[in-house]
């Protein structure tokens, strides 16, 4: 049968047998029970997976023992790891989903009648207490560690481990493989291609009450990545015999979770268990000599451990997840210009406005500068990361002239902003979010900080420009190279030369009536631009052990994007909205991902919906706890 016929016969098939199954008989069916009703829902998935091609294996079925339900942990790549589950695990399943899922009236029939437990970002005890409840009536609750689907292993979450701790109930390790090439993520039904499925179920986690989290989390983790494997190769061998060869998961230095008080990221938790491996500081300057990764087959300079994460992020099965070709959105010395010449061109306009004598003309200036102000802190984002312009020089100068604007040292961004992408994830590793790991705040500094954050005033925009790019000793700690110590040095003093020179020529007062008003609106706006990108996220924590960082396509978890305007995000940001696409694709220039945005990363939101959430919070919860209340999902 032609592939294509297939599909569409497939995806008939599955909404009508799903329909008539699920939805239809059910109303006619006077002795509706559970058991019947999970026997149709079997039989529509089966008929839907034959129809689609789709077959399943099933390795370790000794393992699966139905005298107690479990909570079954799986790794998720693909919409068909739940149909692959259902057909094939014959117990009474119950899913752990994202709560939007619940929005649609058909499905949300299925799952309700089904136990599932719907993920609410911004009441995590009720999904605990609904997941204690789906457990207590015997059904066993399929949590994915990972939170969503990835074509590769994202860093783990706490919630199992939790929740098993707090109810008793053992934990089920389940490998699924083969689904990503069924069905990849971000692919409607119309897009399945025939396959097989392999499902390994491995010895249950058991009496997780008998043990903390963090060991319980460890061996979770050792199931799935402490191979130096992949999924997928785990189970195309069908054996469980490798896995006895697996080191045990090494113990990670984290503060253990005040069970009694049920933290809020419970669910959605950052997960106890770093990938450790001895890695030296890295040195992402183009002036610096390579350094070196252990490895098995000898060393690896970290510019190419970090040009082989960049393509691991846009490999040949990531390839997939993008509508246009990766290799084509290159930097344009022509579109680089362009934006130069428009920022210059707003800029102009600005200040002749801002010099009129009419009020409301200032005013409008005022506004017209601060918006100018944000596109040229986004041109130094895309310079600092040479993707501007095609030229290497031409990105060099221009990331002096945005930085001059922007009120940020050319050089010293380039070389935090690095640091930064090398680290994110890890909090007190990250040189721009290390001083936000969380803490216990004194009286002022708690009054300081949620005064402000309520009145608006830019108290993070300022404190971020001073400590992470003008804080001298601070840098010259950071970066401990003779040259790149002269570097932030010379940079910092030009830069202050500079200022001095403009304010002798033009006069204190009048550079205020200039820009005054204008920088005080812009690092407003930075603000809740900047802070919107990593705060109030879970992330890991290092402790002093020596970790390795996560490649680009697993920072996507620990990022959030703010969905803007498209006029706006393009001609202004620059798409530096588009954070978490960013942070996957660092060397795709920024003005190029909104041919990428048809692909939505794991955390976005509305800008006004997130300033609303952010608002909400005070200060001191939104920068140094690690919760999901403002726009992480899950």
């Amino acid at each position: 049968m032609p592939l294509r016929i297939r599909q569409l016969l497939g995806f008939l098939t599955y909404y009508l047998s799903f329909s008539y199954y699920l939805l239809l008989l059910p109303l006619f069916d006077r002795w509706e029970t559970e058991e019947r009703f999970r026997k149709r829902l079997r039989k529509a998935t089966r008929i839907s997976m034959r129809m689609f091609g789709v077959t399943v294996t099933i390795h370790g079925h000794e393992h699966l023992n139905r005298d107690t339900n479990k909570i079954l942990i799986a790794n998720h790549s693909s919409w068909f790891d739940q149909l692959a589950l259902i057909d094939s695990v014959d117990v009474p399943l119950a899913f752990m989903t994202n709560a939007k899922y619940f929005k649609y009236w058909g499905l949300s029939r299925v799952l309700q009648k089904m136990g599932s437990v719907p993920v609410i970002g911004r009441d995590i005890h009720k999904s605990l207490a609904a997941s204690r409840a789906t457990l207590e009536a015997e059904n066993w609750l399929v949590i994915y560690p990972e939170g969503t689907r990835s074509s590769s292993l994202l860093p783990f979450r706490r919630g199992a481990a939790l929740l098993a701790q707090q109810t008793g109930v053992p934990l089920q390790p389940v490998l699924i493989g083969g689904a990503e090439d069924v069905l990849p993520r971000r692919k409607s039904l119309l897009g399945v291609r025939p396959g097989v499925i392999k499902l390994t179920i491995l010895p249950p986690i058991s009496k997780p009450d008998a043990i903390s989290t963090k060991a319980c989390m460890e061996q979770i983790q050792a199931c799935f990545a402490a191979q130096p494997r992949t999924v997928s190769e785990i189970v195309e061998t069908g054996s469980l015999e490798n896995l006895e060869m697996m080191p045990d998961a090494p113990e990670a230095k984290f503060p253990e979770s005040d069970f009694g008080k049920v933290p809020p990221e419970i669910v959605a938790g950052t997960g106890t268990t770093p990938e450790v491996m001895k890695v030296p500081q890295p040195l992402i300057t183009e002036s610096e000599p390579a350094q070196t990764i252990p490895s098995g087959s000898g060393t690896t300079s970290v510019a190419e451990h970090t040009k082989q994460c960049d393509l691991q992020s846009s490999s040949s099965n990531e390839k997939t997840r993008y509508p246009v070709d990766l290799e084509t959105l290159q930097p344009s010395n022509w579109l680089g210009m362009f934006y130069i010449l428009y920022a210059t061109l707003m800029t102009f306009m600005s200040i002749v406005m801002s010099l009129s004598e009419n009020p409301w003309m200032w005013l409008a200036g005022q506004v017209l500068l601060a918006i100018t102000l944000i596109q040229w802190f986004a041109i130094l984002h895309e310079a600092g990361h040479k993707t501007m312009f095609k030229t290497r020089w031409l990105n060099r100068w221009v990331c002096h002239v945005a930085g001059a604007f922007a009120l940020i040292p050319g050089d010293c961004w380039r070389l935090v902003h690095a640091k930064h992408h090398y680290w994110t994830g890890w909090q007190d590793l990250d040189v721009t979010t290390e001083t936000l790991v969380p803490r216990e705040l004194r009286t002022l500094e708690r009054i300081t900080i949620n005064t402000c954050w309520r009145l608006w005033i830019p108290l993070f925009a300022s404190l971020y420009r001073w400590n992470n790019y003008w804080n001298l000793p601070r840098l010259r700690q950071m970066f401990q190279r003779p040259n790149q110590k002269r570097l932030v040095t010379v940079n910092i003093l030009v830069y202050l030369l500079l200022y001095t020179v403009l304010i002798m020529i033009v006069g204190f007062s009048e550079i205020l009536e200039i820009c005054g008003l204008a920088l005080l609106i812009s690092f407003a706006l930075q603000d809740l631009l900047i802070l919107s990108q990593h705060t109030h996220i879970p992330m890991k924590l290092s402790q002093g052990a020596t970790v390795r960082p996560f490649n680009p396509a697993q920072q996507e978890v620990f990022t959030r994007s703010l969905i803007f305007p498209n006029w706006f995000a393009r001609l202004v940001l620059l798409n530096f909205d588009a954070h978490g696409l960013h942070h996957i694709l660092p060397r795709v220039p920024g003005y190029h991902l909104h041919r990428l945005q048809s692909t939505e990363t794991l955390n976005c939101i509305q800008w006004w919906k997130w300033i609303v959430a952010a608002k909400s919070v005070p200060g001191e919860i939104l920068l140094f706890q690690n919760r999901d209340q403002t726009g992480f999902h899950f």
